[in-house]
């Protein structure tokens, strides 16, 4: 298709199969350049320079079998500063050097194939003079397209990916009584652009020669049952894993390049390795709202009034509140391993206007009120192992009536915990 066509008019000009569906360039009389991605008109691009100079287009691709990627490269063109290609200069009719600042070896991440140098390709009013990977000296007589071409090594090879030392799906001993069990069965893995969820065994890919892209997460949050002899506690402990490096069983075969970047040259097994950053425990906080004595019983009631109630909160560390937010959902959290923590405060709450009625079992008399206010008992904090603290509760008063509830209770989280607000309905509002 070097040879000049003449077109007079409206013309299909048909093409040979072995470029169809393949881009194509035209060059025209008129110094104009055409390039045609498939299924596009030729009045889609139209590029027209100044009268009296030549059009010099540099394009470049990497050859992949049937397939041709455009790519943009690193060139100087003459005197020019450095430009990606696709670029196009004017210029007289003349002599001139084009550089290839890329190396003959280069690596398209978005396909995950390595391509080496091919040839430099002229087509149009020019003729080449000299050229290596690195440099063109051609003449250009008029409009003139160059091409870089590079071809990609389809030489493929079984590749394993593992991630090491993060237990995905297993169960690992701490301690001599407590077992972990991971809930989380796989480990998202990029590689060329592609995710993979990747489980302990690892997956098997079929790699091409050359570089590729494997990006394991920086961080990782494995959670786990917690075991404490027959006691379990559903995702009580959260493992943070911070990923460290990527090593091969076989440094002949997969060289590691860099954090995320492997050369492949055969067979063999790539890690993605783990260590442990931080642990952190579940915390699971209950309110338990009771009548003040076992003497009375709640015969009718407008709001939630026993058990789990929400809006009851305690002040930990001068900073922040714990407490569900939600009728008879515990509030769960979790908390840096070791933690030590101060209950500072415990609120008091009122129930909404209403009507909460009491039955005294002893006399039998019925009372109405139309709110309830709380009065603290103590707060325990229980441990996995069964272990548990009392915090008292020491109450401030004004004017006879509580309106602080300061303690002072100091725990440490050294394994997921229970916190268990326990208060009394002491207090009522009755009409007049």
């Amino acid at each position: 298709m070097k040879n000049n066509i003449v077109i007079s008019g409206n013309s299909k000009l048909p093409l040979p199969p072995k470029v169809q569906n393949k881009p194509i360039i035209i060059l025209t009389s008129l110094a104009n350049i055409y390039f045609l991605n498939p299924n596009t008109s030729v009045t889609t691009v139209t590029l027209s320079g100044p009268a009296g100079k030549v059009p010099i287009y540099i394009t470049s691709y990497v050859i992949n079998s049937s397939k041709i990627i455009p790519i943009s490269l690193l060139v100087t063109f003459g005197s020019n500063p450095p430009a990606l290609t696709p670029a196009i200069y004017y210029v007289n009719p003349g002599t001139y050097t084009i550089s290839n600042k890329n190396s003959s070896i280069i690596f398209l991440k978005g396909y995950g194939l390595t391509a080496k140098f091919l040839d430099w390709e002229l087509v149009g009013q020019g003729t080449i003079n000299s050229k290596s990977p690195q440099s063109l000296i051609f003449t250009a007589y008029g409009p003139t397209v160059i091409t870089i071409l590079y071809n990609a090594s389809l030489t493929k090879y079984s590749v394993t990916i593992v991630p090491s030392g993060i237990p995905l799906g297993q169960s690992i001993k701490q301690g001599e009584f407590v077992t972990l069990t991971a809930l989380n069965k796989t480990i998202p893995v990029i590689i060329d652009n592609k995710t993979y969820q990747i489980p302990s065994s690892g997956i098997t890919l079929n790699l091409t020669y050359g570089y590729h892209v494997v990006q394991f997460p920086t961080q990782y949050n494995i959670t786990f049952n917690y075991t404490y002899k027959k006691n379990v506690i559903q995702a009580g402990e959260i493992i943070t894993y911070s990923f460290s490096k990527l090593t091969t069983a076989n440094s002949k075969n997969i060289t590691v390049t860099s954090s995320n970047t492997i050369f492949v040259n055969g067979t063999g097994t790539v890690y993605g390795n783990y260590i442990i950053n931080s642990t952190y425990y579940l915390v699971t906080v209950k309110n338990d709202f009771m009548l003040p004595s076992s003497n009375y019983k709640l015969f009718s009631n407008t709001s939630p009034v026993l058990g789990n109630i929400a809006g009851q909160f305690i002040q930990i560390n001068y900073t922040y509140t714990w407490g569900p937010t939600t009728n008879y959902v515990p509030q769960k959290f979790y908390v840096k391993a070791n933690s030590t923590f101060t209950i500072v405060r415990d609120y008091t709450k009122q129930l909404p206007s209403g009507k909460y009625t009491l039955l005294n079992k002893i006399t039998g008399n019925e009372t109405t009120y139309f709110s309830l206010l709380s009065f603290p008992d103590n707060i325990t904090i229980t441990y996995a192992n069964g272990t548990s603290i009392t915090i008292p509760i020491n109450i401030t008063y004004f004017h006879g009536k509580p309106v602080g509830e300061y303690v002072r209770g100091l725990f440490n989280a050294y394994s997921p915990i229970t916190v268990i607000n326990y208060e009394n309905w002491e207090y009522g509002v009755t009409a007049g």
